[in-house]
């Protein structure tokens, strides 16, 4: 214990030297224990695994860390500097598209003795940052120092959402995670991800992201982050731009889709140029300019803003300069975003395993160019009206009810008995309400899977013996479906 405070006191006289404000009773080291499901079985789950993150204590007893930390959580715990005692804690609110999470400590007195730290905005580049935490598992406060480097988009390795990150150039290696990054004694970041390839790189997540987090929370539910509501092209050639008759004065981006169940709430039209948001100009290949030599995706235009938030957009159609109201959106993936936190959805009937075709599910494939052409083409491209998700056989469990369909995998239903598929809950209605006759199930690769629905009845109970499945349908397909306009 003595030698730990007298570390503690030398590294405080090394930031007091630096000119760093020291307060460091508000980093803790979390620990995590989680079991992930299997979206190859998803009947059962991975064995449990242990792991350790960083986090910090904000004004109203809020822990913030990663929420790639404690995701599928089973038991978490945290640790304050100075304490070998570990608290249990409990997740109040997690956003997976930015890799943040809010814990909470009930114990009494816990935080008795931390002061909480205040949040900054970025400082210019080339400004100092000290990155704490405990990384690579330790028991005793790291303190890294760099600078920011850069402010850029980068796509969250957690989520695969594209959003605001800073550069800096302070070591963050695993353990790191959820740590703060301080400059003038306030957290101006929270540490995320590094990057593999490169050396002395690091990545934070932006004080302004997190306070979007915060403020999506005021109002008890939460929403995410907006997306850019239509597929663009850059105007960067002259010949596209002179073809729309665009003065020299303007610039902008070519909306070249717009999603049918957008097409009520965003007033746009394809060939139509979006010149500036909320009076904010885009250039013709598709940043903003922030000065100083600084530019930016334009996409961060939306991405600021809250969920259903006003926004104005500046468009040039049929050879003349309009504006359009609307709100903020979601773009309509017809492959949802990866979900964390909930059990896989699936169905079993006759061994034949349906699952919607999701982002968990594609993961599944360590390397994405092993993953199906056929299931690949649907990543980016936005989901048609009527179309609750696509729907796949992820395996079929070997019976003698479905002999020589055994080496069918990861392709995609188009119709069962006729019906146009549009998703997994429709599927297994259909095939629960079929008294006799085949099951005809008719695959997008024009492949045939033809059984006797009598023999599906009788060998579903037999395969989930042999298996060791407990039900044939995911607990979310065992409910009621409650529709929001019923609930209205």
């Amino acid at each position: 214990m003595k030698k730990n405070l007298l570390l503690l006191v030398l590294l405080a006289a090394a930031m007091v030297l630096s000119g760093e404000e020291t307060n460091w009773s508000a980093v803790v080291k979390v620990f995590a224990v989680s079991s992930r499901p299997n979206y190859d079985m998803p009947w059962q789950n991975y064995p449990q695994q242990d792991s350790s993150a960083s986090g910090f204590v904000i004004p109203g007893n809020r822990i913030i860390t990663n929420a790639h930390a404690v995701s599928y959580p089973t038991f978490i715990t945290v640790r304050k500097i100075g304490d070998q005692t570990r608290y249990p804690a409990r997740v109040v609110s997690v956003n997976h598209e930015c890799d943040l999470a809010i814990l909470e400590v009930e114990a009494p007195g816990f935080f008795d003795d931390i002061k909480p730290l205040e949040l900054a905005d970025l400082p210019p580049l080339q400004s100092s940052v000290t990155v704490l935490g405990y990384p690579v598992g330790g028991d005793n406060l790291s303190v890294t120092s760099g600078v920011l480097s850069r402010i850029e988009p980068l796509r969250y390795s957690h989520s695969g959402k594209v959003l605001l990150a800073a550069q800096v150039d302070a070591a963050i290696n695993p353990g790191n995670s959820g740590g703060p990054a301080l400059h003038d004694g306030k957290v101006v970041g929270v540490a995320f991800q590094g990057r593999t390839s490169a050396q002395n790189i690091g990545y934070i997540i932006p004080c302004s992201v997190l306070r979007h987090f915060l403020t999506d929370l005021d109002d008890g539910k939460l929403e995410g982050f907006p997306d850019v509501p239509f597929r663009f092209q850059s105007m960067e050639n002259s010949e596209l731009r002179a073809s729309f008759k665009l003065p020299a004065d303007r610039s902008g981006v070519l909306v070249i889709e717009l999603p049918e169940l957008l097409k009520e709430k965003v007033p746009l039209q394809v060939d139509d140029i979006v010149m500036a948001v909320d009076g904010r100009r885009i250039a013709n290949d598709a940043t903003i300019d922030l000065g100083r030599g600084k530019v930016l995706f334009f996409g961060c235009l939306f991405w600021e803003k809250q969920l259903g938030a006003p926004c104005s957009l500046t468009v040039w159609r049929d050879g003349s300069e309009i504006e359009i109201s609307t709100r903020t959106v979601k773009f309509p993936y017809r492959i949802p975003n990866q979900v964390f936190d909930v059990n896989p959805t699936y169905y079993m009937a006759g061994g034949i395993v349906f699952t919607p075709l999701s982002m968990n599910y594609l993961d599944t494939w360590d390397n994405f160019n092993n993953i199906p052409v056929q299931l690949a083409v649907n990543l980016g491209e936005s989901r048609k009206p009527g179309v609750d998700e696509l729907v796949v056989i992820s395996m079929i469990l070997a019976d003698e009810i479905n002999l020589g369909y055994q080496r069918i995998g990861a392709v995609l239903v188009d119709e069962v008995n006729g019906v146009k598929i549009t998703g997994l809950r429709q599927l297994a209605d259909l095939v629960d309400r079929q008294q006799e006759g085949f099951l005809d199930i008719r695959l997008k690769n024009r492949g045939r899977i033809v059984l006797d629905i009598a023999k599906v009845r009788e060998a579903t109970p037999r395969v989930m013996n042999r298996y060791r499945i407990a039900h044939d349908r995911s607990e979310d397909l065992r409910l009621p479906l409650v529709r929001l306009d019923a609930a209205k």
